[in-house]
């Protein structure tokens, strides 16, 4: 299974049916955005310095870097869904 499959598996095990957007770099990194009816969150990272995300970004934020980051995937994604049912 490739990094992209693993990581699409992870994202529907943890967050349900989102609309999900992957792209994965030549180094292993990762960038997804995923987004229900109510709330987008984007993901940024690499399994061996972690990952960053942003929950509803501002339109005018451009690309800044992510305030929040976790040591791995799954913890991302599990924040990710806690910011999507906080709201």
């Amino acid at each position: 299974m490739s990094t992209e499959d693993e990581t699409r598996d992870a994202v529907h095990r943890i967050l349900g049916d989102v609309h999900l957007e992957l792209t994965e770099f030549p180094g292993g990194n990762i960038s997804l955005t995923v987004s229900d009816d109510h709330h987008s969150a984007t993901v940024d990272g690499h399994p061996v310095s972690g990952y960053g995300w942003t929950v509803d970004p501002g339109e005018d934020d451009g690309f800044t870097g992510h305030d929040e980051i976790a040591p791995t995937l799954e913890d991302a994604l599990e924040a990710v869904r806690a910011a999507f049912g906080a709201g």
